[in-house]
């Protein structure tokens, strides 16, 4: 929610735009506590902010959990047996 916020006061009127493309009220962006996983994707296309960036919390648990790794990640790194 931190770069969302920084993203929406560095300029003046940034928040009513991303309200209208939202179909929203202004206000309903001031009330998150998280942005919505719901709207993540139009957000991230109008902001340009990358996803795991809006919300880390999702997109790392999403990373911990499928047992991805990083992309500069070397073969190195993978246990014994498992092809790279």
């Amino acid at each position: 929610m931190e770069k969302l916020l920084a993203y929406l006061d560095e300029e003046r009127g940034r928040r009513n735009e991303l309200a209208a493309a939202l179909g929203i009220f202004p206000s309903a962006i001031s009330q998150w506590k998280k942005v919505p996983a719901e709207r993540l994707g139009d957000i991230s296309r109008f902001t340009g902010i990358p996803l795991e960036e809006l919300r880390p919390d999702i997109f790392a648990k999403a990373e911990r959990d499928t047992g991805d790794l990083p992309a500069d990640a070397s073969a190195t790194d993978q246990p014994a047996g498992e092809a790279a």
